[in-house]
């Protein structure tokens, strides 16, 4: 048996074994075009056209509404210029609000377990004007004036700390009140009057109350009710004005320094008694004597400290 031999390129041009295929019929559908036609575009384009129309055409509801109801007119509203007045006429309307012809008694409070001062009216004003004034004659201020903006504060916080007169009816409320106001209000105080200032009871007190007033350096008058000045002892004044400097040393400091004198505070304390409270008569003159005794005693410690 004899074996032919074929070149590469004899064998590449033999034809392969093909396997017959089957063709399919094409099925019968609809050709499905993913752009609108010229009929549907002019269609919608005229129904577009039909509601355009339809919308542009105002409404009679509309014509009514606008014919038979006008648009109210903007009221513009007026107050009253109370900042543009002149000084001197909002110091007077200051005065009427925050100013009060009676000494101003505070006494101690506790509300919602918070220490506060209220208003109270002292015995001597009740005998001095009669019964009559019980109930009605509280000073009727009106603090929150100065809660208005920060110019009519500046204006009014003077007034109302700087010209009236607080009374205070134990050294508690003296602590409680300044503690409350604050060192910027106790700097426009003047006029201070202390009840029950020499007991026992209220040594420790005393120093503290005397502390929070370290920042009334503009005080004019500070009276102190003392009832040690009814026995007309010298000896007894000098021991009352070492206690004295013990519990307000930090106040009558800063007043000397604020003046420019050590003694200076000395010259605004006044040793008094209520004279209808206490039924004495002041002008006599024999307590002169107890009194001169105090400050001067107050200025020995002042100058030698």
């Amino acid at each position: 048996m004899a074996f032919v031999n074929r070149s590469t390129s004899e064998r590449k041009a033999q034809p392969a074994h093909t396997v017959p295929t089957r063709v399919l019929p094409k099925r019968k559908r609809k050709e499905t075009s993913y752009y609108p036609s010229d009929s549907e575009v002019s269609d919608s384009v005229a129904f577009k056209s039909d509601i355009d129309d339809e919308d542009m055409q105002p409404s009679k509801k509309a014509k009514v509404a606008a014919t038979t109801v006008p648009a109210k007119p903007l009221v513009e509203k007026k107050f009253f210029p109370f900042m543009s007045l002149p000084p001197e006429l909002k110091n007077k309307i200051y005065g009427y609000a925050l100013i009060s012809d009676l000494w101003i008694m505070l006494r101690p409070l506790i509300v919602h377990s918070r220490r506060i001062v209220c208003l109270r009216l002292s015995y001597s004003e009740i005998v001095l004007q009669g019964r009559s004034i019980l109930g009605s004659a509280l000073p009727s201020l009106c603090p929150k004036l100065l809660l208005l903006n920060k110019k009519t504060y500046a204006e009014t916080q003077p007034i109302l700390y700087g010209a009236n007169r607080f009374l205070f009816e134990e050294m508690r409320v003296l602590h409680t009140f300044c503690g409350t106001i604050g060192p910027g209000n106790c700097a426009s105080l003047q006029q201070l009057r202390i009840k029950d200032w020499y007991y026992q009871s209220n040594r420790f007190i005393n120093y503290a109350g005397f502390t929070t007033l370290a920042s009334a350096i503009n005080i004019t008058c500070l009276k102190l009710d003392c009832q040690f000045i009814m026995e007309g002892n010298p000896r007894r004044a000098r021991g009352v004005a070492r206690q004295f400097y013990r519990d307000s040393h930090l106040w009558l400091e800063a007043v000397g320094k604020a003046k420019g004198r050590l003694d200076a505070a000395v010259e605004l304390i006044s040793l008094d008694l209520d004279p209808v409270e206490y039924d004495i008569d002041l002008t006599e003159g024999t307590l002169d004597e107890t009194i001169a005794a105090f400050k001067k005693e107050l200025r020995v410690l002042l100058h030698n400290a």
